[in-house]
């Protein structure tokens, strides 16, 4: 365990050794939450997030994702309460500059592809179906869900100032849980670069 601690701080002192200048924020959106962003040059970064997101997103998957759990076969499902989310995201994004005539600063639109991870903590609430009599059941599910997820976006860095705001969209489809489900992601935020 110490080793592949010790592997992951070298890997990730090399990658912040590499960067031009980075990027450091806050984002709005799904999910909510940091934002990391190391440049190696202008046209290229690799961007790493930690966040949540609302308990009501994502309604609709969470209670298809009943009916995947062999442990809730001949249960019929009622509803479900979303305890906590947590997601992780890691991805290498290629930029393009916009060219405005007469604009300060620097517009770009950026795409790339990377990974993500979620947990979240679900309580379903479900019924018996062969002795619907026995009231209705509770049990606290795990969910992880794992994939690649591809990335588009748009950010402005102002020209005096190192503050930069980004907008995006991205979808996930995953290999974990429930393989091939695809959920689509959007948010707005703001970096300051430094």
């Amino acid at each position: 365990m110490i080793r592949k601690i010790s592997v992951i701080v070298l890997l990730m002192i090399s990658i912040n050794s590499l960067a031009q200048d980075r990027a450091v924020g806050l984002r709005a959106g799904d999910p909510f939450g940091l934002t990391y962003k190391n440049y190696f040059t202008s046209h290229r970064a690799i961007e790493l997030g930690l966040g949540t997101s609302s308990r009501n997103w994502h309604y609709s998957y969470y209670r298809n994702s009943f009916r995947y759990y062999n442990k809730y076969d001949n249960y019929r499902y009622v509803s479900h309460y979303v305890e906590s989310i947590i997601y992780l995201q890691a991805r290498y994004l290629l930029h393009y500059d916009i060219i405005v005539q007469g604009m300060e600063g620097t517009w770009q639109w950026y795409w790339g592809a990377g990974g993500e991870m979620k947990l979240a903590q679900v309580e379903y609430r479900f019924q018996d179906d062969l002795f619907p009599v026995n009231g209705i059941d509770t049990d606290v599910s795990t969910v992880f869900d794992l994939g690649p997820e591809g990335i588009i976006g748009m950010e402005y860095t102002f020209e005096d100032f190192p503050l930069t705001f980004f907008g995006e969209a991205s979808l996930m489809i995953e290999i974990a849980d429930r393989p091939a489900a695809m959920m689509l992601f959007g948010g707005a935020g703001v970096r300051l670069r430094f």
